[in-house]
């Protein structure tokens, strides 16, 4: 969720891997069927879910992250594997560790150097590749690197946050307004409203292990993008864009829509400013703002079920 109120951060299901948090030993079977609070002393701001881990962003900036870390994704620059017998084990990590350090790396030389003091405002959280903004919106990338996913040049996983050097804070054309984790790679929209892509995204087919500009959405001003496993959401200015397969209507384009690689206005929204939106398995959506008569106008021309 986005940064709001300070508040304690409370979890529930499945934690095999320790991937809730609490601190509870994990194991075949270790379910949480009601809501438990996170054993963090911090007050968290944003929290953001992987397939088997959780990162959490407390009011001072700190990264802490829970559960598993096979492809590096809690960012503590360990795997957690160990050997027993003849297999290879992968620890987790049951309560919510800090992830203390980011670092950059030269280009040319390889030398890996740590930035201090790093104030993280935004994560967020891929299948097992994770990503963080931070107050000076510099972009950091770590975990699993299938098909360059982190942007790096590289395919080699990162087990500590390493910053996307592509993106440089103060230039508008390459800071960083908000970012995203794909199934299986990332998105970044810079502060002129411009998208980029990197890793595999099968929508379009793309698999470039650096950041490319998504040239379809060229002339845009987006704010915001939920990118799904099959589909992904756009908002920009007055208008909500949709790309990918639709199987349930989940494009928003009206009876009769194929899927389609580009992306196209969703139908009934026009006009209508949305302030944040959501990329399901096979649905769609929107939060909009109705704060005007204007926009309160279009939203009552919309169906609604009140059932």
């Amino acid at each position: 969720g986005d940064r709001t109120k300070s508040t304690k951060a409370v979890v529930s299901t499945q934690s095999t891997g320790g991937q809730c948090g609490t601190g509870a030993a994990t194991g075949k079977g270790a379910h949480l069927v009601t809501p438990k609070q996170c054993a963090i002393e911090q007050k968290i701001v944003q929290a953001s879910c992987g397939f088997d881990f959780t990162l959490f962003v407390s009011e001072k900036g700190h990264v802490f992250s829970a559960g598993s870390s096979e492809c590096g994704q809690l960012g503590i620059n360990d795997s957690g594997e160990y050997i027993d017998g003849r297999k290879s084990i992968f620890s987790a990590i049951t309560t919510p560790g800090r992830v203390h350090s980011f670092f950059t790396r030269d280009p040319r030389t390889k030398e890996v150097t740590r930035i201090p003091q790093v104030s993280v405002r935004y994560v967020s959280a891929g299948q097992h590749h994770c990503l963080a903004i931070s107050t000076k919106n510099e972009l950091f990338t770590w975990g699993f690197n299938g098909h360059g996913r982190l942007g790096h040049k590289t395919t080699e996983d990162e087990l500590i946050p390493m910053r996307v050097l592509f993106f440089r804070p103060g230039d508008p054309h390459l800071s960083v307004r908000t970012a995203k984790c794909s199934y299986g790679g990332c998105f970044a929209v810079n502060n002129l409203g411009n998208v980029f892509c990197w890793g595999q995204n099968q929508i379009n087919r793309l698999e470039c292990p650096y950041p490319v500009p998504l040239d379809d959405l060229y002339g845009w001003n987006v704010h915001d993008i939920a990118p799904g496993k099959n589909h992904h959401v756009i908002t920009a200015d007055y208008s909500a864009i949709a790309m990918g397969k639709t199987t349930m209507g989940e494009l928003g384009m009206g009876p009769g829509t194929k899927s389609s690689s580009r992306p196209d206005k969703m139908h009934g929204v026009d006009g209508l400013k949305s302030i944040q939106c959501a990329a399901g398995c096979a649905h769609t959506l929107l939060l909009v703002d109705d704060s005007d008569s204007e926009a309160k106008k279009l939203i009552d021309d919309l169906d609604v079920n009140h059932d």
